[in-house]
Order: C-alpha cells, then structure tokens, then sequence
C-alpha cells in the first residue's frame, strides 16, 4: 500500500501504466507493498530494494548510510503484542529513505506511528522532510515510553499478586515483560547511535529548529533507555525474590493445614476410639460421650489459642 502526502493531501498512490508522479509529493508511504508498487518506487525515487528486506527482518539493527544528499535510516520503534502472545512487547524495524526533497518511509505492516504522524498531517502542519524526519523521531520516542509505563504499571499489578501467589503464572508473567524489556534495550541503543550520526546530516544544517527537535527526541530516547534499565533490574530482583516467596507462601499454608489438623485431632480421636467394638472404660456411663466429647473440643479449643497466639492460624 502506498500513500503521499504534501501540507495539504492525504492520499493513496495507485500505481498504474499512465500514472503521473504528484510533483508536491514530499512524503511517501510504503506498508506492506506489493512487487509492482516497489518496482514503481524504485524507479521513481532510486530507493534500494534491501530496504524493504531489511524493514521485513524483525532481527534488523538500527543504522544509517549516507551517500553524497541520500541517507538511508533504519529504526526500530516498540510494538505490542496480543494479550495471549508469549511477549507483551516486541521491536519492528521501520524504514526512512531521504532525499533533498523527499522522504520515503516503510514498514512490514501498519504501524500506530504513522497514524499518529498522519493525524499531524489533517492538523495541517507544515510538512517538509527535515521536519517529518524530527517528528518520526519525537513520534518513537513517545512510543517507548508509552510502552514503558504500560509495563511499569504491569510490574506493579504483577507485584500485588505475587504476595499472595502459589503457583508458575506470575513468575512467566514477569519473564514476558523481562523478554520485552531485553528488546527494547538493544533496539533503544542502536536508535540512539542513529539519532546521533543523524544530527551530522548535512540536511539539519539548514534549519536549527529542527535539530533541536531530533535533539530533544535523542534526550528522550535515552531517557527510555535508562527507564528500560530501571525496569529490567527491577524484575530481576523480583523474580530472585520470587522463589523465596513462593516457598514461603507453600510453607504457610502447609503450617496452617498442619495446625487445623492438629485442633481437629482431638474430638476425632475420642470418636474414633468410642466408635471401636471392643470394651472401654466408662462405656456404661450415661453421660460419658457428652463428657468425652466435650473434654476433646476443649483440648481443641487450648489448641487453637495456642496456634493462634503463635500465629500459626
């Protein structure tokens, strides 16, 4: 699927035998594209096609190659997964092929930061190629701490639960996020090198507002990096603890069952040796079973105080 756009159009690009290419057109995109519309961009705006091999490639590095006023940028933006996927999170690559005049951006499927760069477009803010190249940045950026927080919060809720837990779920719950975190490390720091080579550019020279803006994205990329650290150290330590707690919460219950079994005994066993076909001491007595029974429940009732004091129950 294609699409251009310049300050005032938001429109597919139907590649057909008498298309005209729309001499306005200062970003195109390219999602999912068949072989006929990446012929049609390769011969109209020289865009390699490793490139869109390389944005197909989840275990793609971040990176940028320049050649003379061409500069091609591999990015890797944050992901999320379905809510039964074995990852909560994973990194795509997205790719940004520039020209003096024109960019062209691709993916291997649509992706959240286009809609949200498109939203910017119907707000009708001036588009041009060094501003469109700061947004992406500002726009993936935003992107990996809106993740971050998710997570964060999932760590959170993940904790409450782990207090009182007994079984495996919250343990690979914390390794989903822990995977997810692991990505988001390596991806953050390729796209931190590319954000710096990418201040270099000889295409931000001309305008210092918009360096500043890839400036600010770069201070916010690594604001995510040292968030994406904070994390993975903290789920580190919680699944260390997690054994621990785990074999507490069994050795609790199984203290309690023990104590119960233990308060129980006591009438049981009186019950159980008068239940007997054999002769007993004070069998003939009319008021010997309230008496014995009544002498097991108090022996059960000292019991519980005990174990309640001790705080076994």
């Amino acid at each position: 699927m294609l699409h251009w756009f310049d300050e005032k159009t938001d429109a597919p690009l139907e590649v057909t035998a008498d298309f005209h290419w729309p001499p306005t057109a200062t970003w195109i995109q390219v999602v999912t594209p068949t072989t006929a519309e990446l012929d049609f961009v390769a011969k109209h705006l020289q865009v390699p096609d490793y490139l869109f091999q390389d944005v197909s490639d989840e275990d793609e590095r971040p990176r940028l190659e320049r050649e003379g006023d061409i500069a091609l940028i591999i990015l890797k933006v944050p992901a999320p997964m379905q809510a039964d996927a074995e990852l909560r999170f994973r990194t795509l690559p997205v790719g940004l092929w520039l020209l003096p005049h024109q960019m062209v951006t691709a993916s291997a499927q649509p992706l959240a930061l286009w809609d949200e760069l498109r939203g910017q477009r119907q707000r009708g803010k001036a588009l041009h190629v060094r501003g469109l190249l700061a947004e992406i940045f500002q726009a993936i950026a935003r992107d990996y701490l809106r993740a971050l927080r998710l997570i964060n919060a999932e760590i959170a809720a993940t904790e409450k639960i782990l207090r009182d837990s007994q079984n495996n779920n919250e343990f690979f719950r914390l390794l989903a996020l822990n995977k997810s975190l692991i990505l988001f490390s390596s991806a953050l720091k390729g796209d931190i090198s590319v954000a710096q080579q990418t201040l270099r550019l000889p295409l931000l020279k001309q305008d210092e507002g918009d360096l500043e803006d890839i400036a600010d994205a770069l201070i916010d990329l690594q604001q995510a990096r040292d968030m994406t650290e904070i994390y993975a150290s903290t789920i580190t330590n919680m699944m260390d603890a997690y054994v621990g707690v785990l074999q507490n919460n069994i050795s609790n219950t199984l203290k309690i069952i023990t104590a119960w079994t233990v308060v129980v005994a006591a009438p049981a066993t009186v019950a159980s040796i008068y239940g007997m076909n054999v002769p007993l001491p004070l069998q003939h007595w009319a008021y010997a079973w309230p008496v014995l029974m009544g002498g097991g429940f108090v022996v059960s009732g000292m019991l519980f105080m005990i174990f309640r004091k001790k705080d076994w129950i």
